[in-house]
């Protein structure tokens, strides 16, 4: 038993797990899940570092959901959770005068657990987590007032049955196509209108045209943002490292985009004089939630993460939404989350090997790592077809396979394996 920042924890054993148990007033509840006490204590590395970090966190949480309930309370916008990778247009909640926020949070194997209460061990890991959160009534997730989902992917579809049988949140469903054809688009444009009614019966408030284009023009602002900041990874002396956008980008999915343009704004990024030899990889694939340290394990090698190629990097921000005033909002919002949609799911799936590619050259980028979490239907069915690209291309992959339970260790010896492999190249 100990204390972390006037937060107390106790060191606890659940189903075989041992866990750092946090009090329930603050995230996460159970934040260092593993087997045995040895392998916490392993863990736990370099004890007060470690300890400081997990202050950090725990205070950086805490601030977040404070200013989702001033949202609330003082500016009466209703909170809206989303799964983060579906072809929801945060433009149609933010114009009905909500926040979407991102059911973003993922990494617990013991969140996970709880999960497989619900869904079977076949589904995705971090659908399992999300309903662990919602069954451990996650402080986050607890401020919602109402979420959307729908058929993106078999963990999504499968966790959106789930929150609306057994929690008591109200839920908007919001079906999706799967091809790019001209039917596909004008089903998808069905489903935006039948969204927008839906949240303006929520929210009370019209979205009209106006507040559509300007809140299409305020996101674009922010991919824009966050496009500008990802190019600073090219420069072999820039301090930014792929971790401080991770965190920057799950702010946004947290905060929404009031709050994030204007932090992102005030970033300045002082590039050093000595150059830094760091390796340049490519993450592609499954995203990376809040909570998931792989990215962390990456970057303590001698390697620098420049592109995240996933939900959790640029599939939000790679391309910014084209605006024409002669068109319906409605119909630019369906083109172009349909038709710029960069997820593996299309069928047919046309577009993630070539943006790899392209990024490889515009990036000199050395590796990458094609992250597949178990059961993330959509990259375990297309793993072979972009190895057998990229080999084409002469490009090193590594193909890291993995659920939340996967132990740093075997992480580490996979990734250092590959980093010295590509070093040479």
């Amino acid at each position: 038993v100990g204390r972390i920042s006037n937060c107390s924890f106790t060191v606890v054993e659940n189903n075989g797990i041992v866990c750092v148990k946090l009090d329930e007033n603050f995230y996460p509840r159970y934040y260092l899940a593993t087997k045995s006490l040895d392998e916490l204590e392993k863990l736990m590395g370099e004890r007060d570092r470690n300890i400081e970090e997990l202050s950090d966190f725990i205070a950086g949480f805490k601030l977040t959901t404070e200013k989702l309930q001033k949202f609330k309370e003082n500016d009466d916008k209703k909170l809206i959770g989303v799964f983060p990778h579906s072809l929801i247009p945060d433009e149609l909640i933010y114009a009905a005068n909500a926040i979407p926020i991102k059911l973003t949070l993922g990494g617990d194997e013991y969140a996970t657990t709880k999960g497989t209460e619900y869904l079977t061990q076949a589904t995705c890991p971090f659908a399992r987590g999300t309903i662990g959160y919602f069954d451990q009534a996650n402080p986050l997730y607890q401020l919602l007032d109402a979420c959307i989902g729908g058929n993106f992917c078999n963990g999504d579809l499968c966790a959106s049955e789930m929150i609306m049988k057994f929690f008591n949140i109200p839920f908007i469903r919001v079906t999706f196509p799967t091809t790019t054809a001209p039917f596909s688009l004008n089903f998808l444009k069905k489903e935006f209108i039948l969204l927008k009614e839906k949240l303006e019966s929520l929210t009370g408030n019209q979205i009209t045209r106006e507040n559509l284009y300007t809140s299409i023009e305020l996101y674009n602002q922010i991919r824009n943002a966050f496009d500008n900041i990802n190019k600073q990874l090219k420069k072999n002396n820039s301090p930014l490292m792929g971790e401080d956008l991770h965190y920057l980008i799950h702010r946004f999915f947290l905060l929404g985009p009031d709050e994030t343009l204007n932090y992102v704004n005030q970033i300045e990024i002082e590039n050093a004089k000595q150059i830094e030899d760091k390796i340049p990889v490519l993450l592609s694939g499954s995203g990376i939630a809040l909570g998931d340290e792989l990215i962390h394990l990456i970057e303590e090698f001698n390697v620098r993460l420049v592109v995240n190629d996933t939900w959790s990097g640029i599939h939000f921000y790679h391309e910014k939404i084209d605006i024409n005033a002669s068109k319906a909002p409605l119909d630019i919002l369906a083109n172009h989350y349909l038709l710029k949609n960069e997820s593996s799911r299309m069928v047919p799936n046309t577009r993630r090997i070539p943006r790899v590619l392209n990024l490889v050259k515009e990036y000199d980028v050395k590796g990458v790592i094609n992250h597949i979490l178990k059961f993330c239907d959509p990259y375990v069915a297309d793993r072979i077809r972009f190895k057998e690209a990229l080999q084409e291309a002469d490009i090193p992959t590594l193909e890291l396979e993995r659920d939340y339970s996967t132990s740093v260790e075997q992480l580490k010896t996979r990734l250092g394996a590959f980093f010295e492999m590509i070093s040479y190249v």
